[in-house]
Parts: structure tokens; C-alpha cells; sequence
């Protein structure tokens, strides 16, 4: 794992086709920023997060690999006005079969999650996003949301999103919402109905999906992500 920037309040972190698992306990006031990209092989990988007071971690998951395997994610919020957030695209292609279990927990108020997951399976694989935030008794004024989003672009292929809540407070703001399906007709019809054919239109509303995530990292990591979804598609 590269140490890409490294101010006094502020690290980023980038690893790219890494497996080992990661342990992070995130200091008063500190900023940590982590970026992984993979596109070579998918395994299981479990990252652990703990975040203390005004702390804040941000995770950024670029996924072109192909493999099958758990990739998880457990943060405790520690301290109050502590963010944790994680963004992710995933490409599950062929015979992959991928999960991503992420597990928030708010055990003190004031804080924030925010868990958003994008994906398409294709072929016969399988691609799973489950997850779970928890506010505990206390955690007033926490805000937490939760959202997964997969197209299913062969009729082989199986998805699932699950996203759930677990509130023992009532002063918070907590939401989450799940899209799982085939690509949309309407849209189809529309981008037809310009002149577009049927397989630049898929095209382009998948990478709708998963071209975002790329401006999350570096130059020479953005155009590898452009062209991994470009090529899957």
C-alpha cells in the first residue's frame, strides 16, 4: 500500500492489486483517504476500521478483477463528529462470484456514514452487495445512509442487493435504497430513438454505472478504470 499524500491531518492511500487484509485505527482529527484498485485477482479481503473523535476515513473501491471471494468491510465510529464513507464499482464478469459485506456501526452522535455501491454482472456471475449500519443508544444526531445499485446485462447473470438498518436512537437521520435489475428499457428506447444502436446504448449506461468511481483516484489509475470497464462491457 502506497502513501500517495502525507499533510499533518490528511493521508491518502493507494493500493492497487493487493490482498492483504487492512487495519486502520484513525486518530483524533485525522484524515485518512484510501484507494484500492483491482483488476487482476479477486480474493477474499477484510478491512477493519476504528475511528476516533472528529476523525474521518474515506474509502474509494475501483473492482475489474475477475475471481470469486468476500471483500468486507467492518468500521466502528468511536468518538463524535467522526465521517466514515465508502464508494465502490464492481465488474463481475464469466463465473465470478463476488461479495461485498460492509458493516458500520455509530456508537457515538454527531456523526456520518455513507455506504454507495454500484455494479454490473454479466455472463454467469454472481454479485452480492450486502450491508449493514448500525446507530447505537446515544449516538444522537447521527446521519447515516445507505445505497446499492447493480444491472444485471445477461439474463444468466444473478445480483443481489441488501442493504439494512439497525437504529436504537431516535434523534438521527438514517435511509437506504437498493436498484437491482436489467438494464432499462426506457432507456434503451430513448438513446435508440437517437440514433444510437443497441450495443453503444448498453454501453454507455453501464459505464454511466461504474465510470464515477475513477475520478476518486490518480490520473494513470482513472484511465486504467476507464478502459477495464470499456473492455468488459
Amino acid at each position: 500500500m502506497e502513501l500517495i499524500k502525507n499533510e499533518h491531518f490528511l493521508r491518502e492511500y493507494l493500493s492497487v492489486d493487493e490482498t492483504e487484509d487492512i487495519d486502520l485505527e484513525v486518530e483524533e482529527n485525522l484524515q485518512i483517504s484510501l484507494l484500492i484498485a483491482n483488476f487482476d485477482i479477486f480474493s477474499n479481503r477484510k478491512i477493519t476500521a476504528k475511528l476516533k473523535e472528529n476523525s474521518s476515513l474515506s474509502i474509494a473501491v475501483a473492482d475489474f478483477s475477475r475471481g470469486k471471494g468476500n471483500f468486507t468491510v467492518e468500521a466502528d465510529i468511536l468518538g463524535k463528529v467522526a465521517s466514515f464513507e465508502i464508494r465502490g464499482s464492481s465488474l463481475a464478469l464469466k463465473n465470478d462470484n463476488k461479495r461485498f459485506d460492509i458493516h458500520l456501526i455509530h456508537k457515538f452522535g454527531n456523526s456520518k456514514g455513507l455506504v454507495s455501491l454500484h455494479g454490473i454482472a454479466g455472463g454467469k456471475s454472481q454479485l452480492t452487495f450486502d450491508g449493514v449500519s448500525s446507530i447505537e443508544k446515544g449516538a444522537k444526531k447521527s446521519n447515516t445512509r445507505q445505497e446499492a445499485k447493480i444491472i444485471v446485462i445477461d439474463s444468466s447473470a444473478f445480483c443481489r442487493c441488501s442493504p439494512s438498518l439497525e437504529i436504537d436512537e431516535n434523534d438521527v437521520i438514517a435511509s437506504h435504497g437498493a436498484v437491482e435489475g436489467r438494464l432499462n428499457d426506457m432507456e434503451l428506447f430513448y438513446l435508440e430513438s437517437r440514433g444510437i444502436e443497441e450495443k453503444e446504448a448498453r454501453r454507455l449506461i453501464a459505464m454511466g454505472y461504474l465510470s464515477p468511481i475513477a475520478r476518486y483516484f490518480p490520473n494513470q489509475i482513472q484511465e486504467k478504470i476507464l478502459t477495464s470497464a470499456e473492455g468488459g462491457i
